[in-house]
């Protein structure tokens, strides 16, 4: 995996995506994909709520939403052109000169308003999005079934594991599981497809794969995943909930396919 680091907009994003389009190396058994941290201002709910009205819910099996609505969550794609609402909800002003397409967030910047990273993923080597912050503790609501319990966990964070592979027709299936990081950081055993076993520093993990959310993916196309309103307790609100300057925020998280493997579009053209 390949992190090209954070950018934050100083253009509408409709400009800003083109401008920052620049050619990535690819691997022939890797994908490139763009992920885009959105965070949303309280007085602007009621538009991003009306951005669903835009976003593609019906990929995904009835059967899968409800278990996501139980939880607070919620998923779409969007492909073609982006909406138009959603290019104003993400547009921002910056103290950047007019002709700088982007600035770099360093430790002294503010929390961005939007963040981006170009990753690469390979096949069966998922890559982690940390979504929310490092909580001291924190009750979570989880439905499971016909029922609904809280949770406490102490040092929790919400981190979404990132699958993505190939697939015939220049797509990419993008598989993105909500997983909650808790307790204390510890040397723990990771295995590796080669068989090799590394001690990494991590925390314990409650993995939700009843709640893992699939789509393919076509060049340009965005995958959308947010939270219902009013669900700051549940698990979609411990993870698009957030905070700016003492003020709650509701984040939305965007994932767009830029590149397939080379392999691929090579047999595409044969």
């Amino acid at each position: 995996m390949i992190a090209l680091g954070c950018t934050v907009f100083d253009k509408p994003p409709e400009q800003a995506f083109d401008s920052l389009l620049k050619p990535v190396k690819t691997s022939s058994d890797s994908v490139t994909l763009e992920i885009f941290q959105a965070r949303i201002p309280l007085d602007q709910e009621k538009k991003a709520d009306a951005l669903w009205e835009r976003i593609d819910e019906q990929e995904f099996d009835a059967d899968l939403r409800r278990k996501l609505i139980a939880n607070g969550l919620r998923v779409g794609v969007v492909g073609g052109t982006l909406p138009e609402d959603l290019s104003k909800l993400l547009a921002l002003k910056s103290d950047a000169e007019e002709e700088s397409a982007s600035r770099v967030i360093t430790d002294q910047t503010a929390m961005p308003r939007v963040t981006r990273r170009v990753v690469q993923v390979k096949r069966r080597e998922p890559t982690s999005i940390q979504v929310s912050e490092l909580r001291d503790e924190a009750q979570v609501l989880i439905s499971s079934g016909s029922s609904i319990g809280g949770k406490t966990f102490r040092q929790m964070q919400g981190v979404y594991a990132l699958e993505a592979e190939s697939i015939p027709g220049q797509q990419v299936r993008v598989r993105l599981i909500p997983e909650l990081h808790h307790g204390e950081m510890k040397q723990r055993y990771a295995g590796s497809d080669q068989g090799i076993f590394m001690s990494i520093p991590s925390r314990e993990r409650e993995v939700f794969n009843d709640l893992a959310m699939e789509a393919n993916l076509t060049p340009g196309e965005l995958l959308v995943v947010g939270c219902l309103p009013d669900a700051k307790a549940s698990l979609g609100g411990v993870f698009h909930t957030a905070s700016a300057a003492g003020r709650d925020e509701r984040k939305l998280i965007l994932i767009r396919l830029m590149q397939v493997p080379p392999s691929e579009i090579l047999a595409e053209k044969k």
